[in-house]
């Protein structure tokens, strides 16, 4: 072979392998800006449902630091607190065992007797 057509094959080569690689090269470019959409379009429905719940749902109050509170009152509004959610938790767990048609436990229902939860 001559000398020359080294050269024209190697430039075919070449030429081959650059338009391979621009292809996949456009292939990647615009599967990329269809994700880049999608992901736009996916954050524009979450803002939308992130000012809907902030609306629906208002931000609880901050809770005031308890660090000078008395040690006394901290007590007795800590006991307070684990109160109501335990009469919470046993109103939900009476109601939920009611809608199944399951027996009640009887500590449940003297506890609820205690508490003055009407058990129906």
């Amino acid at each position: 072979m001559l000398w020359w057509s080294w050269v024209l094959l190697w430039t075919a080569l070449v030429l081959a392998g650059a338009v391979v690689l621009g292809l996949l090269l456009w292939r990647v470019v615009r599967r990329g800006l269809a994700v880049l959409h999608e992901a736009e379009s996916a954050a524009e429905d979450l803002g939308g449902r992130w000012d809907a719940a902030a609306v629906a749902r208002p931000v609880r109050p901050r809770p005031e630091p308890a660090v000078l509170t008395p040690v006394g009152q901290a007590l007795a509004d800590y006991r307070l607190g684990r109160d109501r959610r335990s009469t919470a938790r046993l109103q939900r767990r009476i109601e939920r065992k009611d809608r199944a048609g399951r027996p009640q436990r009887i500590s449940d229902l003297r506890r609820a007797e205690r508490k003055g939860i009407l058990h129906g």
